[in-house]
């Protein structure tokens, strides 16, 4: 009858070596979905990030309008000015750029005639993910004029200029 060796069980310092070895395998394994989902996580939260902070800058900026209340910006000269100016500083966008359009009152400011205010921010935040609207977050506020002032001229805007391809149709006067 042939004799057989009894196995002895590896080391324990082997053992662990080969865990090791497996735990690195796993991790790339699973690395290879969560940092592009990390990542797409990180790119959708800063679009709706900015989202959320236009809407609320353009309502802000449009209740400063209304009551005359335009805080010294950037050296702008008019009101109007001013309330760009300001509509750019309420969105506060994170990763984008901030496009402003602002009509003044049709009737003249007048309490009572409509401010129109509108934004747009274009998300530059790079990713692989496609965005929605390609990126761009638009918002607009309309308020009625609550203080008469000096006259200034009716019917007028101040806006941005958006990159080709971009207009501010959707911004309609009231």
């Amino acid at each position: 009858m042939p004799t057989t060796r009894p196995s002895h069980p590896a080391s324990p310092r082997r053992r662990q070596r080969d865990r090791r070895g497996a735990a690195a395998v796993e991790f790339a394994l699973v690395s290879v979905l969560l940092f592009p989902l990390l990542l797409g996580i990180i790119q959708y939260g800063l679009f709706f990030n900015d989202s959320i902070n236009t809407r609320q800058g353009i309502r802000e900026a449009a209740r400063q309008g209304v009551v005359r209340s335009f805080p010294a910006c950037g050296g702008a000269s008019t009101d109007m000015d001013k309330l760009k100016c300001n509509a750019k500083v309420q969105v506060g966008a994170l990763a984008g750029t901030v496009y402003v359009k602002a009509w003044y009152p049709t009737g003249g400011w007048v309490k009572g005639n409509p401010l129109k205010v509108c934004a747009a921010v274009k998300n530059t935040a790079p990713g692989m993910l496609p965005m929605p609207n390609g990126g761009w977050t638009r918002s607009q506020a309309t308020m009625a004029v609550e203080q008469d002032a000096t006259p200034l001229p009716t019917g007028s805007t101040t806006e941005d200029s958006l990159p080709s391809g971009q207009n501010w149709i959707w911004c309609t006067q009231p």
